[in-house]
This record gives structure tokens, C-alpha cells and sequence, in this order.
């Protein structure tokens, strides 16, 4: 060591000998570079401690890595007929809740945030695969957290948004937390987006049609569509809208969701109470299912409303002359048998000649249709070509 190191690149240097992690031994380094006098007598002693300091930054870097590949996923790739969130504060019984529902292995404690990364599960709904992904607990500015953006990247990608409240405690407060951040990252559960169309002209200024329907002042609305650069353009209000009504329509980033909420513990003493303070306040934007994981009381039909909820069908094949498929094909609701014959064998549309349908959406059991027939769910369906 140099003997002319001042007295604070000594301190610094004592820091290094001192450090034992990888990112104490960096900052003192960097701290002693910057301490240390620049002349003949350091040049050595600065050169190793540059090529030791990028060699330290390098290995961080490649553990960093390392442990970013080997750790839990916050993107869950789709899976079956779709995918439903469970979104709750901690605690509120959405671990339990996923075992019950589909046979998953999740971490259940009674300690806060036993849930640090999303866990999946399958539930099997009569051969639709639905997929349900247990999130971490929101909390009030969690948006701000280390995993803020990527959890709410996740509430943002699922079909369905299922709010998990716990009724042993006070209702209102978990849902009016939850709605509240949320609804501050611009997702918007059971409402859609206001029904307002903006066509841009070359010219003519702004013409307003359904004016009556916008309740504020209309300089106000002329106003913001000038400072959008909108100042040749159609604007049809088909609905009564207020300025934050426009600006929410017009906004690209806001994710309207459909959701339901599951009010579990439904077994413990005050439950009832807790689930009639809830009805009462929020019935008419929710459809509500109290369940208890723990007796299983309340499942069967939670998972008819999840199914319900994602606007899927479920239809059957059957060959001519043959036997019902095992499985069902899972559609979105509105489906043709078109779409049934574009997710089994597309060519088979040059040949075809009739379909013939069993079920619900048949007149009659073996009616004949054409390609635009819209089936129903638990259709069995015979397609005959020339």
C-alpha cells in the first residue's frame, strides 16, 4: 500500500478490507478512487482497483441475472378456456380458495403476504380448463412496490378479475382499498367504457352530435379536444357523459375488466353479518358467492359463475355413423359452426355440404344447418361434407 494515501482514502480503504459482500466491497472501492490523491505513487494501486471493481460489477450483474431467470414468473401464459385472477388483500383466503378449486399445492399461512409470486392452478368445468392464478395481495400503494407494475401487468392480462374478500373482518374496507388501487392504475372492473365516437375530418371544426347527452359546459369539452389536437372532427355522444367520461374514453390505457366477488370464510362466527353489509353495498355492480374453503360449502356453484363469467361454450363432435367426442371444444359465446370447423380442420370448409346439431341450440335434435348457425353450450355437432 502507498504510503502516501490521505487520511480519508485510508478510511476507505479499511472500508474495503472490511467489506464482505460483493456490493460493499464496489461502493468501497468506488469510494477510494474517489478519495485517493492521483499521482505517481497510487497509479498501480488505482489500475487493480479498477480491474477489480469491473470484475465485482460483472459477477453482480451475472448473478443478478441468474436469479431473475430462476425466479417466480409474474407472466403466466394463458392457458384452456381462460384465465380468472383471485385479487385480495393478505389473508383473505385466496391460497386456500386455488387448492380447493383446482387440486393446486399453494403455500397457505396465517401470516401476512405468505403469497409472494402468483401460483396456477386448472379447474376442470365438465372439459373446459379454466385457468385461475392466485395474485399477491394488493395494498395500499402497492403500485409503488418492487413488484408493483408487474402485478398489476398481471390483473391487466386475465379474462376475469375475482375479488377475494375475507368475512371474518369488515367488508367495506378490503373492497373500497382494493377498487381504490385499481382503479388508480386504470383498471376499471364492471363498468365499460363510455360509449363515445370521435372521428377525425380534414376540416369543418368540431361538429357535436348528442350534445344534450354531455352534461357540462361544451367549451370545456371543445377545450380538451384542442389540447389532444383534435380540432376537426366528429364527436358522437351516445350516452350522458361528462368531461371525465370523455377523457376515460379517449384514454388508451384504461382496461375495463368484467369481475366478481368471492366472499370466502363464509363458515366463521360473523360471517352472515359481514355478507349482508356487503350485498347491501355492492350487489348492483357485483354478482357475490360466499364460499367456505375450509367445508367446501358455496364451490360448486362459485365454479359455475367463473365458467359463466368468461362467456365461453363448451361443444361436442360426433362423427357420422361414430361415437361423441370425449372432450369438448371451448368457444367464445356467438361461435358458428364455422368456428368449430376452423378449430378442427379448416379445409374441410371448401366440401362442406350441412351440419347437423344436437342440443340446445337445435330446433329439433339432428336439425340441419348451414356454416352460421350460432351453437349454445353442451351442442353436439355432426358435419357432413360432400
Amino acid at each position: 500500500m502507498p504510503v502516501n494515501l490521505g487520511a480519508e482514502a485510508q478510511v476507505a480503504l479499511k472500508k474495503l478490507e472490511e467489506a464482505k459482500t460483493k456490493e460493499e466491497q464496489i461502493q468501497a472501492i468506488e469510494e477510494l478512487l474517489a478519495k485517493m490523491s492521483k499521482h505517481k505513487g497510487t497509479e498501480k494501486l488505482e489500475r487493480q482497483l479498477k480491474k477489480r471493481l469491473a470484475r465485482l460489477r460483472e459477477e453482480v450483474e451475472r448473478e443478478k441475472a441468474r436469479r431473475a431467470k430462476s425466479a417466480p414468473s409474474f407472466n403466466i401464459k394463458k392457458e384452456g378456456g381462460g384465465q380468472v385472477v383471485l385479487v385480495g388483500l393478505t389473508n383473505s383466503g385466496k391460497s386456500l380458495l386455488l387448492n380447493r378449486l383446482t387440486g393446486a399445492d399453494a403455500k397457505v399461512g396465517d401470516y401476512p403476504f405468505t403469497t409472494t409470486f402468483p401460483e396456477v392452478g386448472i379447474l376442470d368445468f365438465g372439459g373446459a380448463m379454466i385457468q385461475i392464478v392466485e395474485s399477491p395481495p394488493l395494498f395500499d400503494g402497492c403500485a409503488e412496490s418492487a413488484n408493483g407494475p408487474r402485478l398489476f401487468s398481471l390483473i391487466r392480462n386475465a379474462d376475469v378479475v375475482a375479488l377475494v374478500v375475507d368475512l371474518s373482518i369488515a367488508p367495506l374496507p378490503q373492497i373500497s382499498t382494493l377498487l381504490k388501487e385499481l382503479e388508480k392504475q386504470k383498471i376499471y372492473l364492471n363498468k365499460q367504457r363510455p360509449n363515445i365516437q370521435i372521428r377525425k375530418t380534414g376540416e369543418g371544426g368540431i361538429q357535436l352530435i348528442g350534445s344534450s347527452l354531455f352534461k357540462g359546459d361544451t367549451k370545456e369539452l371543445l377545450a380538451f379536444l384542442a389540447s389532444r389536437r383534435i380540432v376537426n372532427a366528429v364527436v358522437h355522444i351516445k350516452e350522458p357523459v361528462t368531461i371525465e367520461d370523455i377523457k376515460l374514453a379517449m384514454d388508451e390505457s384504461a382496461s375495463f375488466k368484467p369481475a366478481l366477488i368471492i366472499a370466502s370464510k363464509g363458515d366463521v362466527p360473523g360471517s352472515a353479518r359481514n355478507f349482508k353489509v356487503l350485498r347491501e353495498c355492492y350487489d348492483s355492480r357485483f354478482p357475490i358467492y360466499p364460499v367456505s374453503s375450509l367445508t367446501c360449502k358455496g364451490l360448486d356453484e362459485l365454479s359455475n359463475a367463473l365458467f359463466s363469467s368468461l362467456n365461453i361454450i363448451r361443444v361436442y363432435t360426433k362423427e357420422p355413423g361414430g361415437l361423441m367426442s370425449d372432450k369438448p371444444i371451448v368457444l367464445k359465446k356467438g361461435a358458428t359452426v364455422r368456428d368449430v370447423i376452423k378449430r378442427i380442420r379448416p379445409s374441410m370448409l371448401k366440401n362442406f355440404n350441412y351440419a347437423k346439431v344436437y342440443g340446445p341450440s337445435a330446433k329439433y335434435d339432428g336439425e340441419k344447418v348451414g356454416l352460421d348457425h350460432v351453437l349454445m353450450d353442451g351442442d353436439i355437432i355432426q358435419i357432413h361434407v360432400s
